[in-house]
């Protein structure tokens, strides 16, 4: 660290508040005239304050906010305003901004009613659309519940499929090919004898 970079008038000094009678012992370089006794039977150099953390009114609690209005009335005090040509011309300028300020909030509330009104509106139509759409759904599930049971209630209820009874097959009686030949010939007017005969009666011969 660089050496001898310290002030020479680095010291102890008390400081002192009149207005809320409080003083307190610190280290600094302020430039003073006075000198006091402290509690530790030492004598320090004086700086007196016109304000501290005891006597600010943001440390007190103490700070207070005056509005416009306010404001206005405690300058009109101060002086000991009289009512004239300016008091006119500033008590006038004051009930229009004030004027001005109700019909602003006016405004601002009537805005606000008119949004709740539109959403309240939307709300009310959205939940009608949804009761309509409900209600005509219940509605065809109960007609087609009604139509189902008509239609069962017109089929007859002992209607069974019908049963059918195969044919009785009676098994052909097959006849031997021998005895089925001369059947046929008869049928044909042929008898097996005469072809017999006509074929051993030898040719006629001329004579």
């Amino acid at each position: 660290m660089q050496k001898k970079i310290h002030p020479n008038n680095y010291r102890e000094v008390v400081f002192q508040d009149f207005n809320a009678e409080f003083s307190f012992l610190t280290r600094s370089t302020v430039k003073t005239t006075e000198t006091i006794k402290w509690e530790d039977g030492k004598e320090y150099p004086l700086f007196k304050l016109d304000i501290s953390s005891a006597s600010h009114p943001f440390y007190t609690g103490k700070q207070t906010f005056v509005d416009t209005a306010g404001r206005v009335e405690k300058f009109k005090q101060r002086f000991d305003w009289q009512k004239g040509k300016a008091a006119e011309v500033i008590d006038k300028a004051e009930e229009k901004r004030t004027e001005h300020q109700r019909k602003q909030l006016e405004q601002e509330e009537a805005t606000r009613k008119e949004a709740s009104d539109r959403k309240s509106a939307r709300e009310d139509r959205r939940r009608k659309i949804l009761e309509g759409k409900k209600k005509k759904a219940e509605e065809q599930a109960e007609a087609k519940a009604a139509e189902e049971a008509a239609a069962a209630a017109a089929a007859p209820a002992a209607e069974a499929p019908a049963v059918e009874t195969p044919a009785v097959e009676t098994p052909a009686v097959e006849t031997p090919a021998a005895e089925a030949a001369p059947a046929a010939d008869a049928a044909a007017g042929e008898t097996p004898a005469a072809d017999d005969a006509a074929a051993e009666k030898p040719a006629d011969t001329d004579s």
